[in-house]
C-alpha cells in the first residue's frame, strides 16, 4: 500500500513536469499536507479511524458497584489525514473556463480500511460569466466551504456540522455580485444514510438540494438551504410481501459568517428529518403503536428530527491565531408515532449533546503547530415517549478531548 501511494504521488509530479515541459495548456498544481497529531481523551468515547474521527463521549456502563467502566483515558498519535491532491486547470470548452479537482488521504472509507487510500474529491467545474456546473464528488451544499467550523480536530466539529462528500451535480446561477443560487442533485456514497447501503439508489430518486447565498466572501455572508431525500429500505415484508414504500425526508440549513480586521464570526442552524447521512443524530422507524402493530405486513415509515446550532468565532493573525468552538445538538424524536427499527437510525440513544472548544495555532511559512481542548458533555436517553422523543435521561458523560497537532502544507 505505501509503495503504490508514493508511486501515485511521483506520477503526479511527473505529469506536472511533463505538462510544463511543453506548450500543453493543461496546467496542474500538486498541493497537500503532511499531519501529525497526538489525542488524549480522558473519558471512551464513540469514534472511528482510531479515533481520528471523534464524535462523543459513550453511554455511561457500570459494574456491580456502580462505577462507570468508561471513565478511562486514552491515548494515541495519529497522520491518517494527511493528503494530496490536484488542481487542474485546461483549455475553454462550451464557451467555459475548465478546471478539476482529485483529491485522496489515508483515511480509509471504513474503521477496517484506516491508512489505506481514500479518494475525497474528484469532480470537474465549468465557468461561464454567471454561472458554474460542477460534475463529480465533492462536499455536500450543507458543508458551506465558505462557512464551516475551522477547529484544528478532523471533520469540522461532527456531529454538530455536517460531513459529507459526495457524487453529485451542481448548478450555480450569480444574478448580482451579491446574490446567488444553486441547485444540487446528489447520489450518496460512502457518506450514506443509515440503513441498507443502497437504499437512496434503490429509491430511483437523488437527493435535491437548493441554496441561496446574499453577500460576498469578504465581510458579510448569509444563506439558507433546503433539502429532501428519498429512500427505499426494503423489497419485501416478513410475511413475503412485495413492497416498493419510499420514505421522504426534509433538511433545513441558514448560516451565516460576518469578517472585521480583528474576528470572523461563523453562525449555523440545521433542523431536519434522518440527518444520519451527515453523520449527525437521525433515522427512521416504522410509525405506529407496538401495542397492535403487525411486523409481518406492509407499514409506512416516520423520521426521527434533530436540531443542530453552532458557532466558531477565531481571529485573522497570519502567525499566532486563536479560536472558540461552541456547537449543541439534540434528538427531538419523530413526528408522529413511532417504533424503533434496528439498524435504521444514527446515535438516537443521544437526548442532546453539547461541546466547547478554544484553540491556538502559530504559523511559520508552511508549518503549523496547534493545540485544542475540548469539553463534550453527552446525556444519553434512558426513556422515551411514545413518538420517539427522549423523556428520561442520564447524568451526563463528560469527556475532556485535547489534540496537539503539527502539519507541513505544501
Amino acid at each position: 500500500m505505501i509503495k503504490r501511494t508514493i508511486t501515485l504521488i511521483f506520477i503526479a509530479f511527473l505529469i506536472k513536469t511533463l505538462v510544463f515541459a511543453g506548450d500543453n495548456p493543461i496546467q496542474i498544481k500538486p498541493y497537500g499536507y503532511i499531519s501529525y497529531e497526538i489525542i488524549y481523551d480522558t473519558y471512551r468515547s464513540v469514534d472511528t479511524r482510531d479515533g481520528e474521527l471523534y464524535l462523543f463521549p459513550k453511554r455511561p456502563e457500570f459494574d456491580i458497584h456502580g462505577n462507570d467502566i468508561n471513565k478511562r483515558s486514552k491515548f494515541n498519535m495519529l497522520s491518517v489525514h494527511s493528503r494530496v491532491g490536484m488542481d487542474i486547470k485546461g483549455p475553454d470548452a462550451l464557451g467555459a473556463k475548465t478546471s478539476g479537482r482529485i483529491e485522496a488521504d489515508f483515511f480509509g472509507t471504513r474503521q477496517e480500511y484506516v491508512r489505506m487510500l481514500r479518494m475525497r474529491q474528484a469532480f470537474v467545474r465549468l465557468n461561464w460569466q454567471t454561472t458554474e456546473l460542477i460534475l463529480g464528488n465533492t462536499f455536500h451544499p450543507f458543508f458551506v466551504l465558505d462557512c464551516f467550523p475551522n477547529t484544528i480536530s478532523f471533520a469540522a466539529a461532527v456531529p454538530f456540522h455536517p460531513l459529507n462528500r459526495s457524487p453529485q451535480l451542481r448548478l450555480t446561477q450569480d444574478f448580482s455580485p451579491g446574490i446567488s443560487a444553486s441547485l444540487s442533485f446528489i447520489v450518496h456514497g460512502y457518506h450514506n444514510s443509515a440503513g441498507p447501503n443502497d437504499q437512496q439508489r434503490e429509491s430511483g430518486l437523488p437527493e435535491s438540494v437548493f441554496q441561496l447565498r446574499f453577500g460576498n466572501k469578504s465581510d458579510l455572508l448569509f444563506g439558507m438551504s433546503a433539502g429532501y431525500k428519498f429512500l427505499s429500505p426494503r423489497d419485501i415484508t416478513t410475511g413475503g410481501e412485495a413492497t416498493d414504500k419510499i420514505v421522504g425526508s426534509y433538511h433545513l440549513q441558514a448560516f451565516s459568517r460576518y469578517d472585521t480586521d480583528l474576528l470572523s464570526i461563523k453562525l449555523e442552524g440545521i433542523y431536519g428529518e434522518n440527518l444520519s447521512h451527515f453523520v449527525m443524530i437521525g433515522g427512521y422507524g416504522a410509525k405506529g403503536s407496538p401495542d397492535d402493530f403487525d411486523w409481518s405486513s406492509d407499514f409506512d415509515y416516520t423520521n426521527l428530527r434533530t436540531l443542530s446550532i453552532w458557532t466558531d468565532i477565531e481571529s485573522p493573525g497570519s502567525r499566532w491565531q486563536w479560536g472558540l468552538f461552541a456547537g449543541y445538538t439534540e434528538n427531538l424524536g419523530a413526528g408522529e408515532l413511532y417504533i424503533p427499527i434496528p439498524g435504521l437510525t444514527r446515535y438516537d440513544e443521544l437526548h442532546y449533546l453539547f461541546r466547547i472548544s478554544p484553540r491556538l495555532l502559530y504559523h511559520s511559512n508552511n508549518l503549523s503547530f496547534g493545540v485544542e481542548y475540548s469539553y463534550y458533555n453527552a446525556v444519553y436517553a434512558e426513556e422515551y415517549d411514545a413518538k420517539g422523543k427522549p423523556s428520561v435521561s442520564m447524568d451526563p458523560a463528560i469527556n475532556n478531548h485535547i489534540i496537539l497537532m503539527a502539519r507541513y502544507s505544501f
